[in-house]
């Protein structure tokens, strides 16, 4: 029973070292700022990499294999730029990034890596990396809406203003 367990907290360990997730910024000013997201193996007991993969709250984004870069987050897709390779056992990534001017509120949430590879025992190995929280800010001169959410327009000025006139003529 005591091997088992031990056994279970090595390999435990060495999943957790093979990716590591990079985030630029963990808070993101709407407008004014790139998402920049990077899944990097780092285990020099890989022999190769099968797939490495990019996810936002349990939805997985997009993955690199050998083919090349997959998206599944298609709307993600026309917003975002996403490189990587796993030819290279040791230097694999993924790399995505979303341009400032495309970045919306919809992109904050958990960010994770996971991967899957082989090792030169040719055992079949899967990672995941800790979740990191990406929020998305926007500034209050920027947000047209108030607290309630009431977006005022000309109508509702000039309705004001002849409510106005109205009240002073009346008095």
């Amino acid at each position: 029973m005591r091997i088992c367990s031990v056994f279970l907290l090595i390999v435990h360990t060495a999943c957790a070292a093979m990716i590591s997730i990079h985030v630029q910024h963990t808070l993101i000013e709407l407008g004014s700022m790139n998402i920049d997201i990077r899944c990097l193996i780092n285990d020099s007991e890989i022999e190769s990499v099968i797939v490495i993969q990019l996810s936002r709250s349990n939805a997985p984004i997009v993955s690199v294999r050998k083919a090349g870069v997959s998206w599944q987050d298609e709307e993600l897709q026309h917003r975002a730029f996403a490189d990587g390779s796993v030819i290279n056992a040791t230097s694999s990534y993924l790399h995505m990034t979303i341009d400032r001017q495309n970045v919306t509120k919809n992109d904050s949430g958990e960010y994770f890596c996971t991967s899957s590879a082989q090792d030169k025992s040719k055992e079949y190995i899967a990672g995941q990396t800790p979740k990191t929280f990406l929020s998305i800010t926007e500034t209050k001169e920027k947000d047209t809406n108030d607290t309630c959410g009431y977006k005022p327009s000309h109508r509702s000025f000039l309705l004001v203003l002849v409510a106005a006139l109205i009240n002073y003529i009346a008095m």
